[in-house]
């Protein structure tokens, strides 16, 4: 058994250091791969390297089939079974083996420890023993049972102890596991329970970053419900708020002069270029609404008709947040549009023809490598979506609505108002302006958000009624305005 060599373990990184001690060393046995008994350890010795032992193999045919093996070079290693005594951890993580208990050693194939070999055998002609040995190696025969009965008794108390171990081991904690629905939540709310609180401050972010893999599932509904229904806010970057603040300052580049060129020659100075950075305010508005339920209710009743309360409180929060993130997107696609950040097309959109907006897209990727941007989709008002899909050619369609069309070059899915032209992501803005067309960067536009799935406010104790409420809050802002190509069609 080799000194100071690490090996990973199920437990982690171990180690036997130069002064372990191993106790009852007589009295361990010989084995074959960590099974059957084929003899006994008879000396050892603890050198420089390693613990150096000898034992003796018995006449048994597994003894003589290990012998052989030896002999034949194939199996070559050893590897110990032993009960740990006094172990020390140090920073690294790794256990240093101090003092152990020695059950057995044995001959085997792939060893734990690549240093653990066998170092020499003879044979013996002990295998012809005389009767006064047969005697004494009989009695030992029967010591040797006791003990192997008491060692695999301890093994098996070795094993049930690792299962237990290994099988409770801590899983990751499922925020909100402990309640079965959003309605037994809010009971326990409602009674002031410190994990139901706890669970409301740890949702706060979960809106913004979508990551509900360890959420119970009723949080992870909620969270996409109100995901869900925002289908502009989803064309864009989300962040979370900072901790604390009425508004909050962001970075945007407010000129580039950056350039690359090729060195003149050797020892030239490169080109320069410059990179100026501004900075911008945001205000930080509350979102949200609240509904009352009775004690009655909250105590007494079946948790759907709670369920059911704060779903429609979700409703409208994700009403009323998409609200506002298209009124700014609106907002900042006509005000580019009025001045001078557009693109603009020769006709009129009652008369762009397939050719024309074969030609608006190949200008706008044109125009988005310019810009270092990307042309991640066409975001359009309900009147050019109708004209888009309206193209047609001696009466067949240029879009697949069906599914099974050939010969187009796009396609739209009417129930998700939504579609693809040359390969160009196509979306629909609902409510927007007649005749808004804009290519969008998600990073063009960012919305930053924080809020938990509910709020428990103080309760009437002369009513005997509670008030909860769904609540968020939210900022939105052009953070990269070239990410934005707002379409100019010519004038009726």
């Amino acid at each position: 058994m080799p000194y100071g060599d690490v090996i990973d373990t199920w437990d982690g990184p171990e180690t036997f250091d130069r002064d372990c001690v191993f106790d009852d060393l007589d009295q361990a046995k010989l084995c074959y791969q960590h099974g059957e008994v084929i003899g006994r350890i008879i000396g050892g010795e603890s050198r420089e390297d390693g613990l150096h032992i000898t034992a003796r193999v018995s006449d048994t045919a597994k003894g003589r089939d290990a012998v052989t093996l030896v002999r034949d070079g194939v199996l070559d290693s050893f590897s110990v079974g032993f009960i740990p005594i006094e172990s020390e951890r140090d920073k690294a993580g790794i256990t240093h083996r101090r003092r152990v208990r020695l059950l057995e050693t044995s001959i085997v194939s792939w060893p734990a420890y690549q240093n653990a070999r066998l170092t020499g055998q003879r044979d013996s002609d002990a295998l012809k023993e005389t009767k006064e040995t047969r005697k004494e190696t009989t009695m030992d025969d029967n010591e040797m049972m006791d003990l192997l009965k008491s060692m695999q008794d301890e093994q098996r108390g070795l094993k049930a102890a690792i299962a237990k171990t290994a099988g409770g081991r801590e899983t990751p904690r499922i925020v909100g596991g402990e309640y079965r629905s959003r309605g037994e939540y809010l009971q326990a709310l409602a009674r002031g329970d410190e994990a139901a609180a706890k669970i409301m401050e740890e949702c706060r972010d979960l809106i913004v970053t979508g990551d509900t893999g360890d959420t119970a599932t009723w949080i992870a509904d909620d969270l996409r419900l109100i995901t869900e229904r925002r289908k502009v806010s989803n064309l864009l970057t989300h962040d979370s708020l900072p901790a604390t603040g009425m508004s909050m300052e962001y970075h945007v580049v407010t000129s580039d002069t950056t350039v690359a060129d090729k060195q003149a020659n050797e020892g030239d100075a490169l080109t320069f270029g410059k990179l100026t950075f501004g900075t911008k305010s945001a205000d930080i508005n509350t979102y949200g609404g609240y509904t009352s339920l009775s004690r009655q209710v909250i105590e007494r009743s079946t948790t759907p008709m709670l369920n059911t309360a704060l779903r429609a409180l979700q409703n409208a929060y994700a009403k009323v947040t998409e609200k506002a993130v298209r009124d700014h997107l609106y907002g900042e696609i006509k005000t580019q549009r009025d001045g001078t950040n557009h693109i603009d097309t020769a006709k009129t959109l009652a008369n762009m023809g397939i050719n024309d907006w074969v030609g608006l897209i190949v200008d706008a990727a044109e125009m988005a490598d310019d810009r270092n941007v990307a042309l991640t989709r066409l975001a359009v008002s309900k009147d050019v979506l109708k004209a888009l899909v309206g193209l047609k050619d001696t009466g067949d369609r240029f879009f697949n609505l069906s599914g099974d069309g050939s010969d187009t070059i796009g396609s739209f899915d009417l129930t998700g108002v939504a579609g693809e032209f040359m390969r160009v992501p196509v979306v629909m803005l609902p409510k927007a302006e007649a005749g808004t067309a804009a290519f969008i960067d998600p990073a063009s536009v960012t919305v930053w958000e924080s809020g938990g799935p509910t709020q428990l406010t103080d309760g009437s104790v002369t009513k005997l009624t509670n008030d909860y409420s769904v609540y968020g809050y939210l900022s939105v802002a052009t953070t990269l305005a070239d990410g934005l190509i707002p379409v100019k069609f010519a004038a009726a």
